[in-house]
């Protein structure tokens, strides 16, 4: 079925993604992988969090997909998009990323976490959203080895990135927050 109603939500599902994509380029100028990516071991413990979400939410995105499930791919990435980039992690990253100095590492690593989100974003996107996830690609501001996002390949698992235990502490704090 498509609709007036289907079709606004749909455009209203991309106009968020691509403004989450397009906050995450803007605080990732200065940053170059090569030099700035902080190691896991090194992540403050919210940074670890968003990656163990990160990694739940490749994994639901690939499921999606080998089902054919469209309506569930878009409800996942829209829901870590708004509810845990925007609505929560972004929220309280702005401070590392607005006033620390260029180099400092609280703000090198809030940095990783981004680039981390925004290539796994682009690369989930690009079967349904395709220009707009060439768009992204083209416009990283850091060197990549592929000049397409569809040259990139699809997700690398992180194992070392599931953390339940991690994740029900933040949920808990998250709770707590909200209230």
């Amino acid at each position: 079925q498509i609709g007036k109603t289907i079709l606004a939500q749909m455009s209203d599902m991309s106009r968020k993604i691509r403004n989450t994509a397009r906050f995450l380029l803007s605080n990732l100028f200065d940053f170059d992988p090569a030099q700035d990516t902080v190691t896991y071991d090194q992540l403050p413990e919210s940074d670890r969090y968003i990656l163990h979400r990160l990694a739940e939410v490749t994994k639901d995105v690939t499921e999606a997909y080998d089902n054919f499930q469209f309506s569930r791919f878009f409800q996942t990435i829209q829901n870590f998009c708004t509810v845990d980039l925007s609505n929560f992690y972004l929220d309280i990253a702005k401070d590392r990323l607005y006033i620390s100095s260029p180099n400092a590492p609280r703000r090198r690593s809030c940095q990783t976490v981004l680039m981390y989100c925004l290539e796994a974003i682009t690369k989930a996107i690009a079967p349904v959203l395709a220009h707009t996830a060439e768009d992204i690609w083209q416009h990283l501001p850091y060197p990549v080895p592929q000049k397409s996002v569809f040259q990139a390949g699809w997700f690398t698992d992180h194992d070392e990135w599931y953390k339940p235990e991690l994740a029900g502490k933040w949920e808990y704090l998250r709770e707590v927050r909200s209230e």
